[in-house]
């Protein structure tokens, strides 16, 4: 059976698995950035289908659009109190931010 693409050269099944592999590495670098990941969890997330991702760079810390694009995931699936937690390290890292709305993100 043929794929039908969408002319972006992807099929429905290559934009769900990268979808779901984004969701997981946003999951993954909001329990890293609160110290929810123990090395146990790592591990058995580095064996998984998509490794142990994170929408984040670890080496520098996240940066503020990193952040921001973490919050906007989390505004979109209702995930408000995660919202709230990277508000505190967005606004801790970058006290520019704390006076900033959601429209200028966007």
């Amino acid at each position: 059976m043929e794929q039908e693409d969408y002319g972006y050269g992807k099929s429905v099944e290559e934009m769900q698995k990268e979808e779901e592999m984004l969701t997981t590495a946003f999951n993954n670098s909001y329990n890293y950035l609160t110290n929810k990941v123990t090395m146990d969890y790592v591990l058995h997330a580095s064996e998984s289908e998509f490794g142990f991702v994170l929408a984040h760079n670890t080496h520098v810390g996240p940066t503020k659009m990193e952040l921001e694009n973490m919050i906007l995931h989390f505004i979109e699936t209702e995930e408000y109190e995660k919202c709230a937690v990277l508000k505190g390290i967005l606004n801790k890292e970058y006290p520019e931010s704390i006076n900033e709305s959601l429209e200028e993100w966007l």
